[in-house]
């Protein structure tokens, strides 16, 4: 099938590909030429000037191919194929490189497990992997007439230690400012890296786990432009150690992502590939795609360690540059501090780790626990029926007698007086029948109230009533309890939910 472009000559294409593919071929000789059997001089060979050279020489030979449709090709498309592999593991080994000798910089936070190790079992899977893809590779290339060239890459001898330290700081004003705002960033991100959480039989998808590394990376940014550098980062050491558990998210998240896009395209929902493109299968001279999960479960399962430290971190750095303040805001309309707005209010003090509590009048609550947050209710709910006894007394006061001997009637005709009046909420029409009877000398005003409260306590009815509560703690935890409150802590005046704002957004997870 032709597009109708011109056919290109087999041979100005061959020398085209020769020309630019040449180096490539060198370090793939050479790879190849390593013994399957012992990993050891392959990741001798694969330090990071190698791996430049093949990332940058298969780059630019893989966009030639696509250029003139090689995928489509069936002379070429092999090749194209072994190409994609090599620059891709590549890519994966020079960030698992990268992490070997960074890591050790980042101050990270002890967790389960040991890195390094899992670094080196990764880096034996990606010498593996770029092993067999050489050998593949020079059985692709000599069918098609392409020699190798000499490749100009160093060694990767490096000297020990670092070099001073020794750049004027920047000055950091708003310190407590400045901390804030990335242990914010930081919290959120936690929350939001939902797609890392590894089940027994599923794994993220690409798309899910490249948005989360750009996040990421954009934290690192942040980092970069506010605090290195600076006074305040010299002064504090759990500074660079965010910036370390973020930088170590990062550069894990881009070693997942790679393999999970290899993963899905190439080994779990590709057509099956014979010849000198098959890398992984249960033949001989191939790896086993359990090797590939494996290693991808094991840089996921840090990386939700690394941000669970973080969090931890985050969470301590926020405590120890707190602003204390306190902010007065009505309590959830519907039926008060019930199921859901007492685990969002929870969940905001939670998810910034410091302390948080709420004020009625003499009783203190602790916010960050739902169960403290019912017991309010009960105070709640009597002012309610203080305030509304008054708004039934002043409607009362006077009409007994109007009112007659059919006290039921009496009940639902100044409930229906307060609804209009907007003083309560019914949720059911009509009202179910008031059968209590009314005590022997009991003031109609009292039956009435009575009444009333029943009908709160069984939920036929709510008290429309502005009660507030104070809450005192760090003032980024009360920006987003104010906000929180603001929306209704996510509830209308009948108990549907409401979308929560996109400040809040860690809340939906």
């Amino acid at each position: 099938m032709s597009d109708g472009a011109a056919i290109v000559d087999e041979v100005e294409f061959r020398d085209a590909v020769g020309a630019r593919a040449g180096a490539l071929l060198d370090v793939a000789r050479r790879l190849a030429a390593t013994d399957p059997a012992e990993v050891g001089p392959a990741l001798a060979l694969l330090g990071r000037p190698h791996l430049a050279v093949i990332q940058s020489q298969a780059t630019v030979v893989e966009e030639l191919l696509d250029a003139y449709g090689a995928l489509r090709n069936e002379r070429w498309r092999a090749f194209r194929g072994v190409i994609a592999a090599l620059k891709l593991f590549a890519r994966v080994d020079y960030a698992l490189v990268h992490l070997v000798q960074a890591a050790p910089h980042y101050r990270l936070l002890s967790v389960e497990g040991d890195l390094g190790e899992a670094l080196s079992d990764a880096r034996r899977l990606t010498a593996r992997v770029l092993q067999t893809a050489s050998r593949r590779l020079a059985e692709a290339a000599a069918p098609l007439g392409l020699r190798p060239a000499p490749a100009n890459a160093c060694e990767d001898a490096l000297p020990p230690g670092r070099l001073p330290q020794d750049c004027a700081l920047r000055h950091v004003g708003d310190v407590a400012g400045t901390v804030a705002r990335l242990a914010t960033a930081f919290l959120n991100l936690a929350e939001e890296a939902g797609p890392l959480e590894v089940a027994a039989t599923a794994l993220p998808r690409e798309s899910e786990l490249r948005r989360v590394a750009e996040d990421f990376h954009n934290l690192q940014a942040l980092y970069d432009t506010d605090v290195a550098s600076t006074d305040a980062e010299r002064a504090d050491p759990d500074l660079p150690s965010l910036r370390g558990h973020a930088s170590v998210v990062y550069h894990l998240l881009e070693v997942a992502t790679d393999l999970t896009h290899y993963r899905e395209r190439h080994v779990a929902h590709a057509a099956p590939v014979n010849g000198p493109g098959r890398l992984f299968a249960r033949d001989p001279d191939c790896i086993a795609p359990e090797a590939l999960e494996r290693v991808l479960r094991g840089a996921l399962s840090f990386a939700v360690r690394y941000v669970l430290a973080g969090r931890a971190l985050a969470q301590r750095l926020l405590a120890r540059y707190a602003e204390a303040g306190d902010i007065t805001v009505p309590v959830p309309r519907y039926r008060g501090f019930h199921v859901r707005p007492s685990t969002l209010v929870a969940r905001v003090a939670h998810h910034y780790g410091s302390p948080v509590s709420m004020t009625l009048d003499d009783e203190i609550y602790d916010a960050s626990s739902p169960l403290e947050l019912f017991r309010a209710n009960e105070h709640i709910n009597a002012k309610k029926r203080r305030w509304l006894a008054q708004e039934i007394g002043s409607l009362v006061d006077g009409a007994e007698e109007r009112l007659g001997e059919d006290l039921a009637r009496a009940v639902r005709s100044v409930l229906m007086r307060l609804a209009e009046e907007a003083k309560v909420v019914l949720y059911e029409q009509p009202l179910p029948r008031v059968d209590a009877p009314r005590e022997e000398g009991q003031p109609v005003l009292s039956f009435i109230v009575d009444a009333v409260a029943r009908l709160q306590a069984l939920g036929k009815i709510d008290i429309v009533a502005t009660v507030t509560a104070t809450f005192r703690g760090d003032r980024r935890v009360l920006a987003d309890l104010r906000l929180l409150a603001e929306s209704g802590y996510g509830e209308d005046a009948y108990g549907n939910n409401v979308a929560l704002p996109e400040a809040l957004g860690y809340l939906r997870h």
